[in-house]
């Protein structure tokens, strides 16, 4: 009898273990989505409304794929940094520190910390 079940049926088999197993997360992903889908209700006691934040916390946070976003190497890293970080000249943060004396003089106004 042992024979018999693995031979002939081991695909069935192997399916039927795949599907099983496979089930429990679908369900799980079906309840999250109409647990998203479902509306915030607002409740009203003695004229008082009380909000569902709980509710819309969950809706108004990032989705777990947009959290997960892929490390970038160093170069692309110091690539996107804003110049003022990379102590590249910005002609504006230089008229703010020159003050009245910009084009006027070598001395600024504001001198650096």
């Amino acid at each position: 009898m042992h024979a018999i079940l693995l031979a002939p049926n081991r695909p069935a088999l192997c399916m039927a273990l795949v599907l099983g197993l496979a089930s429990p997360w679908a369900r799980a992903d079906q309840a999250a989505k109409q647990a998203d889908a479902a509306p915030c209700i607002e409740v009203q006691v003695n004229g008082e409304r009380i909000p569902a934040w709980d509710c819309l916390q969950r809706k108004l946070a990032p989705r777990e794929s947009a959290a997960a976003r892929p490390a970038l190497p160093e170069a692309e890293r110091v690539m996107r940094k804003p110049g003022n970080q990379m102590l590249q000249y910005n002609l504006e943060g230089t008229r703010q520190r020159m003050g009245d004396a910009f084009g006027r003089s070598v001395v600024p106004q504001r001198p650096a910390r």
